[in-house]
Order: structure tokens, then C-alpha cells, then sequence
């Protein structure tokens, strides 16, 4: 990993579900989505631009070295990128979500306590419960229901 750093500010839920799952600082798999967008939407410090310190964020990834891509030469990310950045992960949750959630289903446990055990293996507050499980509604409505979907 070089010196250089991609901060990004999420919703606290995402930041603690990213965290428990990546690490803290954010340590992207090899080749996963998030890498290959990283990757391709560095660039260099535009000279109007100063360079992120990270204040206010909550998430910090430290820039790899790819093939080409010298971290110390590229090593900005502009707003929409980070963006980008922050609506994989978000997919990449709600999959992760729904996934587990509906694959533990079985007509004796209510979904809350199912939301609430995720949430829990998940390194995920308690405070946060209002917000998964609308979550997980909508993901339900979107695909279980109204398309009988499965995103196993």
C-alpha cells in the first residue's frame, strides 16, 4: 500500500457493515468491484484542486499500487467517483442483506430478530435497526415480492 489515501463519508450503518467486513482502514479484495472503479477513476491532482485530508469522513482506503498507476502520481478521486465508490458498497450491502436474511427464513423466527442477528454479525448498533430493516423492505418489495427475484 503507498502513503496515499481515498476518503469517503457513508451513513454510520454502512461504515460499521464496511468496516467489520473490510477492516479499518477499508482493505479492498484483489480484483472486486470496488478495486477495478478505483482503479480506473484515479487520476491525477488536478491543479485547481487541493488534496483530500480527509475531514469529515468516515472511511479511509488506502490507495494500492496498480499496474501503470503510480499512487504517488495518481492519487485523486473526484466527487462523482467517490460517488461511484459509495454506491457499490451500498449494493454491495443490500445484496449481502437480503441474501442472508432471506436465506435464514423458516416461518419460526420473525424477520425482526432475523434483522436484529444480521445486524449483530455484522458489527452493525442496534440504533441503526429502523434503517436496515426499511432497508430490507424495500429490497423484499422490489424483487421477492413484486418479481419473485432471488438474489442468492
Amino acid at each position: 500500500m503507498s502513503d496515499y489515501n481515498v476518503y469517503l463519508t457513508v451513513p454510520e450503518y454502512l461504515e460499521q457493515w464496511i468496516t467489520h467486513t473490510f477492516g479499518n482502514p477499508v482493505e479492498l479484495i484483489k480484483d472486486s468491484p470496488e478495486m477495478r472503479l478505483l482503479n480506473e477513476l484515479l487520476v491525477k491532482l488536478p491543479c485547481d484542486e487541493t488534496p483530500d485530508l480527509g475531514e469529515d469522513s468516515n472511511l479511509t482506503i488506502p490507495i494500492p499500487y496498480f499496474r501503470g498507476k503510480n499512487p504517488d502520481t495518481y492519487n485523486y478521486l473526484h466527487k462523482s467517483g467517490k460517488t461511484a465508490l459509495i454506491e457499490s458498497f451500498s449494493t454491495l450491502f443490500d445484496k449481502n442483506l437480503y441474501t442472508e436474511v432471506t436465506a435464514l427464513k423458516n416461518g419460526n423466527t420473525s424477520r425482526a430478530t432475523l434483522i436484529y442477528a444480521y445486524m449483530e454479525k455484522h458489527g452493525i448498533d442496534q440504533k441503526h435497526w429502523d434503517t436496515v430493516a426499511q432497508r430490507f423492505h424495500r429490497l423484499n418489495q422490489k424483487y421477492g415480492k413484486k418479481k419473485n427475484i432471488k438474489l442468492t
